[in-house]
């Protein structure tokens, strides 16, 4: 027994649609995962219970961290003891600190205020107040 014209047809049109979605979400994950060439790589290390800031010229922060508005940034993220989650939940900015291991997410702000920075996972007694705040001010 033979194919139907119709079936080729909708065989065609699911192929079409699924090279469409595949390509689209291809570049989407390609621009979310490309870090701009002059964003400011910011160490962020989770300890318990709170969090520390380096910025590239050696300037530290704990549990604040102040960024300016319209200017991205790379952070690497570290844990000195146990699994943390960097969380900035206004921002979408959630990643792991795993400890020996460095993982990396960048975002670039675009609207002033201040924002909560929280661990999002487990991570002993004291998880609860394992919090810190974002300032985003504006550019001189």
């Amino acid at each position: 027994m033979g194919h139907d014209t119709a079936e080729w047809v909708f065989i065609g049109v699911v192929i079409a649609i699924l090279v469409y979605v595949g390509v689209d979400s291809w570049i989407v994950q390609k621009e979310v995962e490309e870090v701009p060439a002059d964003a400011e790589t910011i160490k962020v290390t989770g300890q318990q219970w709170f969090w520390s800031f380096e910025h590239a010229d050696g300037t530290k922060e704990i549990s604040t961290l102040h960024l300016k508005k319209g200017h991205a940034y790379n952070f690497e993220i570290y844990s000195k003891d146990v699994m943390h989650s960097f969380n900035i939940p206004d921002w979408v900015v959630f990643e792991d600190a795993v400890p020996g291991h460095v993982n990396h997410a960048w975002f670039a702000p675009d609207q002033t205020g201040e924002f909560p920075i929280q661990c999002r996972e487990y991570c002993g007694l004291l998880h609860y107040n394992m919090r810190g705040s974002l300032i985003v001010e504006d550019t001189p």
